[in-house]
């Protein structure tokens, strides 16, 4: 990442969002293959889901050190390895606290794996670990270059995408707090659209 502390911020936000933003992409292509429609994944309203974002930020912040550390160290092969078992424990690791938590929070886990081979509890399953390997690997040898190149070359730039971003997350917290949401998804849901 940059080197300066401002601009390690906005990496780490526009970061953030773009992780929270593939995770709502992903989530919402698999509902339309597995349940043949269109949901509004996640609590929010915005099209983040936020534990991809914690989860990418994670990845980045762990395994981007071990990644450089390694590079000259052991064949290519071997390192990609390693990072992908690294991203796979950190998925699982992510998403199994992530399900207390949203119990703990909204009552519910907004997932269920119980069905796949493997699954503890439902809530986690290798399968779907797997999955996230694929995204840990764009986020840490694709979107991470590309997001540090864009907050190096244009640092004001970042900085306000990433105060955008953060206002925006901030408010959208905030309307799914006090209920605003929860009456706009009951709007949705009478017109045929369903949510998690």
């Amino acid at each position: 990442m940059s080197s300066g502390n401002g601009s390690k911020q906005s990496c780490a936000i526009i970061l953030f969002a773009l992780f929270s933003c593939a995770g709502w992409l992903y989530e919402t292509i698999e509902n339309i293959f597995t349940f043949g429609g269109f949901y509004l994944r996640a609590q929010l309203m915005l099209p983040w889901c936020p534990i991809y974002g914690i989860g990418g930020l994670l990845i980045v912040a762990l395994l981007e050190p071990l990644r450089r550390n390694l590079r000259d160290r052991m064949p290519a092969p071997v390192q990609f390895l390693i990072i992908a078992l690294g991203i796979y424990v950190l998925a699982s690791v992510v998403e199994l606290a992530g399900s207390f938590v949203c119990e703990w929070i909204m009552g519910y886990v907004p997932w269920d794996y119980s069905h796949a081979w493997g699954n503890i509890g439902g809530r986690i399953a290798p399968l779907y670990s797997m999955r996230f390997v694929v995204l840990g690997l764009i986020a840490l040898y694709v979107l991470l270059p590309i997001v540090t190149l864009f907050v190096e070359a244009r640092p004001s730039t970042a900085r306000n995408a990433a105060i955008a971003i953060m206002v925006a997350l901030v408010a959208d917290f905030a309307l799914e707090f006090v209920g605003v949401w929860s009456v706009v998804k009951g709007g949705l849901t009478a017109i045929g659209i369903n949510h998690w």
